[in-house]
């Protein structure tokens, strides 16, 4: 499962870009690719005098030096970046709305990685940036993970989609260079890769996190009440919930129902009511906040509730009492758009690409950040430092884990509550 937000207006930064690299497609026959992006020169002093004492001979075996240096570091950085642009479907002689829509997650994405290398460049770093189209297709993935391309890549970033991640990940020869799983929210232990970093959170570590929030808020007096519902979204949600919360805190006393009777006969005025619920259905959520709204009118009972991350994208403002349960979620993302740093990328971004950056973008610019920053840091032992080098991105953070059989997983997540009309960063 990918968690797609809401797109950006398609406006024509993106139709160009496409128009771009389905031509390159076009012309070479092969996947597009990114010329290598090379740092800024640094040189001081004045050029061009005679009367410098600088011995040219000498000035130009440095700028050789200087040169071959770049070389070796745009070698050592070399990056795969493999998306579904799906250009073997597109006519660049006559572009549709239809065909920007369908590569829109692939160019946002690669718009916000190449701007964050752009960055890092700037900063006199040197990386070579190979852009691979995977065409949404299975065995193109398996193809790609088998082709040269690939074959001098220190680090892969892709594909996208969890068929593709595996198809790729299973048939790629050399284990030993990192493939990054970039927006799919899959579990890691679906793709049992070693060698995979998943940097969107799974709902595992959704439900891990809201266990240690709700062990948080906890006191003596007060019961929490896990309501089971029968939609995929909260089976998967509260699967684990009971057992994660007893870690954070075994002394929690904890009720599981499975319906509002159940629930009515297991609240208390004694202490809060600690409401714990992972559906996404709009019927569930109606009925569960009526029964809330006459329960609140009945007695004296005291709500907290804490839900599913997708609550997020739910309009809540036509529930009047929804904000006295004082409710809670977790979210992927701290993005704080008010920010002085997020209002500059996002109008650096607009000037060049003339759109404004998605939520892929922003995730884009943040893995190029941290896994270009790791490469030119570290070189080819860049991997061995993931579990020590936390990152805080503009719109993820991450902090990883490791499993020997599933690879990297990020566990890190923040918190939002609900206030006014929309759930906020806490």
């Amino acid at each position: 499962m990918i968690l797609a937000p809401n797109h950006q207006q398609l406006l024509s930064g993106n139709k160009r870009l496409l128009i771009a690299l389905g031509l390159a497609l076009l012309v070479s026959a092969c996947s597009p690719k990114v010329s290598v992006l090379k740092s800024p020169d640094h040189r001081g002093g004045n050029v061009g005098s005679n009367n410098t004492g600088v011995d040219k001979n000498s000035s130009s075996k440095n700028e050789a030096e200087i040169e071959e240096a770049k070389r070796r570091s745009v070698i050592a950085n070399n990056i795969a970046l493999v998306l579904p642009f799906q250009l073997d479907r597109l006519n660049p002689a006559a572009l549709s709305k239809e065909d920007v829509k369908r590569s829109s997650i692939a160019l946002d994405f690669y718009q916000g990685f190449q701007f964050g290398l752009d960055e890092l460049a700037k900063e006199g770093k040197s990386f070579g940036l190979n852009v691979i189209d995977s065409k949404d297709n299975e065995n193109q993935s398996i193809s790609i993970a088998k082709s040269e391309d690939i074959e001098g890549a220190s680090l892969i970033v892709g594909p996208v989609y969890p068929k593709e991640i595996r198809a790729f990940g299973t048939n790629l020869p050399n284990n030993d260079v990192l493939q990054i799983n970039p927006l799919a929210a899959s579990k890691a232990s679906d793709f049992n890769l070693s060698n995979l970093v998943s940097l969107t959170p799974s709902i595992d570590v959704h439900t891990q996190a809201i266990a240690r929030r709700v062990a948080k808020d906890y006191s003596i007096g007060d019961v929490v009440i896990v309501y089971n519902t029968s939609d995929n979204d909260g089976k998967q949600f509260l699967s684990n919930f009971i057992a994660q919360v007893k870690i954070a805190k075994s002394s929690i006393l904890i009720k599981s129902v499975t319906s509002l009777e159940q629930l009515n006969e297991s609240l208390t005025t004694g202490g809060t009511n600690i409401l714990v619920v992972g559906s996404t259905d709009k019927y569930q959520l109606r009925t569960l906040l009526s029964n809330l709204d006459r329960k609140s009118t009945e007695g004296f009972y005291s709500f907290n509730l804490y839900g599913h991350p997708l609550w997020d994208r739910i309009d809540f403002s036509i529930y009047d009492n929804f904000s006295n349960y004082n409710p809670v979620i977790t979210s992927e993302s701290h993005l704080k758009t008010w920010t002085t740093t997020v209002k500059q990328f996002k109008d650096a971004y607009y000037t060049l690409y003339g759109v404004n950056p998605s939520d892929y973008s922003y995730k884009g610019y943040d893995a190029a950040r941290y896994f270009g920053g790791l490469l030119s840091k570290y070189g080819n032992s860049y991997a061995k430092h993931i579990l020590t080098e936390n990152f805080d991105g503009i719109f993820s953070s991450y902090s990883f884990d490791q499993d020997p059989n599933s690879g990297y997983v990020n566990k890190n997540v923040s918190y939002k509550i609900y206030k006014g009309t929309s759930f906020q960063l806490n």
